[in-house]
């Protein structure tokens, strides 16, 4: 649809209107056959194994829109601080993407690539998680009291989202 849209390709759309704006440099979707600097290996451990592995033969070519991007947690942040201060998207439409339209589970409802687990007063967060086998991330964002949590496992999923989810009853409401 961006591609239709835009008559951009989709990496180049994602590189101009997103990473660029936020100065995320050190994010991207390269294939898995290109080296990128710093690029981390993830780790699985296979049934009845001791030892983990390496992931590289189960990742697919190249990331996409349903995720196998690559990032830093820096990144992440400054993705985070370029949506709420509305340099990815309008005010207006800022808030699509944010605000929960179905619920997701008790205490959170499911938007348009976000969850919102957000109270009636604006307490909580929004963010999105995901992984693979061998790596796994989690972005809250907190836009009442502006704290931001992104963390980026190189191990199976669920080590990402434990760490934010302690870290979660952790920050105050406000700063």
């Amino acid at each position: 649809m961006i591609e239709k849209v835009s008559g951009q390709r989709y990496y180049d759309y994602v590189r101009q209107h997103i990473y660029e704006p936020a100065g995320m440099a050190r994010s991207g979707s390269l294939p898995e056959d290109q080296p990128v600097p710093d690029r981390s290996v993830g780790y699985i451990k296979p049934p009845d194994a001791t030892t983990a592995v390496a992931n590289t033969d189960w990742l697919p070519y190249r990331g996409t829109a349903a995720g196998g991007g690559y990032s830093t947690v820096g990144d992440l942040a400054r993705f985070a601080v370029a949506l709420l201060s509305h340099k990815l998207l309008s005010p207006d439409s800022t808030e699509l993407p944010l605000s929960g339209k179905v619920k997701a589970r008790p205490g959170a409802k499911y938007a348009y690539g976000f969850e919102d687990a957000r109270d009636e007063g604006g307490n909580g967060w929004v963010g999105h998680g995901g992984g693979a086998p061998g790596m796994n991330g989690d972005l809250k964002i907190y836009p009442k009291s502006g704290y931001i949590v992104a963390v980026l496992a190189n191990m199976d999923p669920l080590a990402a989202q434990r760490i934010s989810e302690y870290l979660d009853p952790r920050f105050p409401s406000e700063k």
